[in-house]
């Protein structure tokens, strides 16, 4: 088992929460290697190696097994956006599927991280020291993965992948003030995670102007002003919110949920209803089920993939049916 561990995440609160995670799973899982990459390339770096190097991964069950058939395991350890980043080391975009070497590997994390929504809902049984894990390659499933062909606005094209949501609007304009929290709020986030996802949507709310966005799916189209788009293979994001959607991580299927343009009184009682997980009856909902969608901003606009911001000029978003195997929790 090779673990990547981002040591800043969570206002640099991952390392403490970390030691009472690894001191249990040393003990189920003595071979385990891990590492901590001072930037994003390395990290990357390091799964690829790992990939290329056969031998050295333990081959991981169950907690507190060993299973020859199971699947190797590289635990992402931090918050989604770590998971983001070891997923898009692992998958190759010039297959769309794991990287030769990745077959038989199978994606865990560790939640370290401010929302960790990879690991919701949350079981208690599935957690250390009220930390979410996932590393039971025993049980591992296949999963459906998003795939992302941006076009940049200096008209480059780049292609990555997700696991959870793509957003575009106010939900990825709050997810980039919350990445870079400062002052106030970020020393906000170190003491209260959601208290300071309120606080960064209701800056977000004050300022917020509606986004003229062309969406296109396989036999329908919406062109208008929208506060959010989110196309969904998880209901969960921005901490506590959640959908009542359909959509599963195996279905083949994105959900997409559009949020109309509307008042900030509307927008606040949208997200108050999120918080119980209602969205589909309110009149601001316009809800739609497909395998690929486009997103054409009438200007360069950012484009959240499991909370990590990219400025695009527009977007093909596709789902690619049971390609990765994601550990049990």
């Amino acid at each position: 088992m090779l673990v990547i561990l981002n040591p800043q995440s969570n206002a640099g609160t991952a390392l403490q929460r970390w030691q009472p995670v690894e001191r249990a799973l040393r003990d189920r899982h003595p071979g385990m290697t891990v590492e901590l990459p001072g930037d994003a390339d390395q990290a990357v770096k390091l799964v690829r190696a790992h990939l290329e190097t056969t031998g050295g991964l333990e081959k991981t069950g169950g907690l507190g097994t060993t299973d020859d058939t199971a699947p190797e395991v590289i635990v992402a350890a931090g918050g989604d956006g770590m998971v983001n980043l070891v997923l898009n080391a692992i998958m190759d975009p010039d297959t769309d599927r794991p990287r030769r070497g990745a077959e038989r590997i199978a994606l865990g994390a560790i939640g370290l991280g401010s929302s960790n929504d990879f690991h919701k809902p949350l079981r208690r049984a599935a957690t250390i020291a009220d930390v979410g894990v996932r590393v039971d390659a025993a049980r591992a499933e296949t999963v459906d993965v998003g795939k992302a062909t941006m076009v940049l606005p200096d008209g480059t094209r780049a292609v990555r992948y997700f696991l959870l949501n793509a957003s575009m609007g106010l939900v990825a304009a709050g997810n980039d003030s919350f990445n870079h929290a400062t002052g106030a709020l970020a020393w906000l986030k170190s003491k209260n995670v959601e208290a300071a996802i309120i606080a960064t949507a209701l800056r977000n709310i004050a300022t917020h102007r509606p986004l003229r966005l062309e969406v296109r799916g396989t036999d329908w189209a919406h062109t208008a002003p929208i506060t959010n788009i989110g196309v969904l293979k998880s209901v969960h994001f921005a901490g506590g919110m959640y959908y009542d959607t359909p959509v599963t991580r195996t279905d083949g299927r994105f959900d997409v949920n559009i949020w109309a343009a509307a008042g900030r009184l509307r927008i606040l009682g949208l997200i108050a209803g999120l918080y119980r997980g209602a969205f589909a009856s309110s009149p601001l909902a316009i809800c739609h089920r497909d395998t690929t969608v486009e997103l054409r901003p009438e200007r360069p606009a950012p484009l959240e993939l499991d909370g990590e911001i990219t400025l695009v000029e527009s977007a093909r978003l596709e789902v690619l049916p049971r390609v990765l195997k994601v550990c049990a929790a």
